[in-house]
């Protein structure tokens, strides 16, 4: 499949198809192997771990996509899955910036040694909250209530902590984040356009929600039709995006990796750098309508 998405420069479409795609995916995985055992920090491994994600979904992405070489037919049938297509999309776009997130590291010494314990405190609190509605009379629980207790208190009494307003404070011991970025702020990091980020989230939403718009959009979705093909492709040229956008930011953190990069990668992050610009980019003249 070739992607045409009509915010793309016609001499660009090469770098939103399949096949780029699927280099991509190699790549992601090729860096993954290659940086794994090395020595390492608590940002470095969780940074490695994000990275992985992302080519985890990368790859699962294109289980569903037909015409893929990681595509498999269903009892002889290719599936045309828009909704999980769109939805797996989601999960690359938000483990993107989770890696943005952790590869930023903050120059105040206080900063990152709050990062990691708002890091730690949110997973135990999402810990103890699956446990207590699954298995609220679990032996385990006592031991994560205390853990969390624990990780809480460090948290009321961090410095960087007490600089926050009360209301962040508050959502902050409630688990409703664990970022201290939102993902537009984290775009403006990666040198992403505001505009890209929302307008592709917005819709992959609209299908890992099953809101009306997704509904709306199956009873017309006929697979192997042009149209369905258009919907397809546009993911697909999401995901090389964001998946060049992983590329870049990961091997970044190892110089040797960096060189390592064959020129039609670097051809495809330098493209893709551009086009994400947007409004700065030469290609456009505003944000697209």
């Amino acid at each position: 499949m070739s992607a045409h998405n009509p915010h793309t420069p016609r001499d660009q479409d090469d770098v939103t198809d399949l096949v780029t795609l699927e280099v991509l995916a190699e790549t992601l995985g090729n860096l993954s192997k290659e940086t794994t055992g090395m020595p390492t920090t608590w940002r470095i491994e969780e940074t490695s771990l994000a990275f992985a994600k992302v080519g985890i979904t990368c790859w699962t992405f294109l289980r569903l996509i037909p015409g893929s070489s990681y595509h498999g037919p269903v009892k002889g049938y290719a599936i045309w899955d828009l909704s999980a297509a769109a939805t797996q999309c989601r999960c690359l776009v938000e483990a993107y910036h989770v890696l943005v997130y952790l590869i930023h590291e903050p120059t105040a010494p206080e900063e990152r040694a709050f990062q990691q314990l708002l890091w730690n405190y949110h997973c135990e609190l999402e810990r103890y909250k699956m446990l207590k509605a699954a298995i609220p009379d679990s032996i385990n629980l006592p031991r994560v209530v205390q853990t969390v207790a624990v990780l809480r208190s460090k948290l009321e009494a961090d410095h960087y902590f007490l600089t926050l307003s009360s209301g962040h404070r508050k959502q902050i011991l409630a688990g409703e984040f664990f970022k201290l970025d939102d993902n537009v702020a984290l775009s403006r990091k990666a040198g992403i356009s505001e505009n890209y980020y929302r307008s592709n989230y917005k819709y992959c939403s609209a299908f890992a929600h099953t809101a009306p718009f997704s509904i709306s959009q199956l009873r017309d979705f006929t697979a192997g039709d042009d149209e369905a093909k258009d919907l397809m492709e546009t993911l697909v040229g999401c995901a090389c995006a964001y998946s060049a956008m992983a590329v870049r930011d990961f091997a970044a953190l190892f110089p040797d990796q960096m060189l390592k990069l064959s020129p039609e990668i670097r051809r495809i992050i330098a493209i893709w750098e551009g086009i994400l610009r947007w409004e700065k980019s030469d290609h456009f003249g505003g944000p697209p309508s």
